[in-house]
């Protein structure tokens, strides 16, 4: 019988890996993208997990973002510890870690994504006094065999996002529209031009293409693009702000849609601040 009482949550180490992607393949249909970053994760600091009987069950990571802000991610529990109070512990943990951050740094801010339909985390973080920020649109479509490569961009400021006045999507990291972000968007996207436009691509996690410029008129030419990063066939995500609702319909004729089929736009990625 399961007891919570016999969970404890400490930092990771290297040796919980195999724990930690068996983990991953309960979530997402085994599509996590956690097998990817786990060890970077597991060097960096803030990486904690939940522990039962010696074994890994669930994870949780802090990071440091720009302008003072500690990111909240990754939090995973294994499918058969899930509704048993686990993912509740490591976030009443991670909130008096945070607490004490605070202590020592008052100017400090936390923050995350989700998914709009994610109830429990939801649920959970409005109970934690965390409120609504921004949000955004995340579509997906099938992929394609063609495929052309663009010109990556190394050289820009912070002037090509103007689209996002208060938040940069970065896959499901946001960053804000600050001077100080500029180096971590450079570390951790991609930034890079069409013949029509110019787009933004996160490097670590689940990717997803942020759109720097409104859709173009013709938008299937730039189809192949986009399929350049995410390889033949592999289906593709986008990412686009509230202000260009009014191009939804018009990616939706060409095949993105919502994951959950949704016939209304949804803005589901939800930005939530403490």
């Amino acid at each position: 019988m399961f007891r919570i009482d016999d969970c404890i949550i400490r930092l990771s180490r290297p040796d919980d890996k195999a724990d930690l992607m068996d983990v991953a393949k309960t979530i997402w249909q085994g599509s996590d993208y956690l097998p990817q970053i786990i060890d970077r994760w597991i060097k960096e600091r803030w990486f904690f997990v939940a522990e039962y009987k010696g074994k890994v069950i669930g994870c949780i990571k802090l990071s440091q973002f720009p302008d003072k802000v500690i990111w909240i991610e990754g939090l995973r529990v294994h499918r058969r510890y899930q509704s048993k109070g686990v993912g509740t512990l490591l976030n009443d943990y991670i909130m008096q870690f945070c607490y004490r951050l605070k202590d020592k740094d008052p100017g400090r801010s936390f923050e995350f994504c989700t998914y709009y339909k994610n109830t429990e985390s939801l649920r959970m973080t409005s109970k934690l006094g965390f409120k609504p920020v921004c949000s955004f649109y995340n579509l997906d479509s099938k992929g394609s065999f063609k495929m052309r490569a663009p010109e990556i961009l190394a050289d820009y400021d912070m002037s090509i996002f103007g689209l996002y006045p208060d938040y940069i999507p970065i896959g499901w990291q946001m960053v804000h529209n600050c001077a100080e972000s500029l180096d971590f968007i450079r570390k951790y996207a991609t930034v890079f031009r069409s013949p029509q436009s110019l787009y933004l691509i996160n490097r670590t996690g689940s990717k997803s293409i942020s759109f720097l410029q409104p859709p173009v008129t013709e938008m299937e030419a730039e189809l192949p693009y986009l399929q350049y990063f995410f390889g033949h066939r592999r289906s593709l995500s986008i990412t686009l702000p509230t202000s260009l609702t009014t191009e939804l319909y018009r990616l939706k004729e060409l095949g993105f849609w919502f994951w959950d089929h949704e016939t209304e736009p949804a803005e589901n990625m939800l930005v939530k601040k403490l």
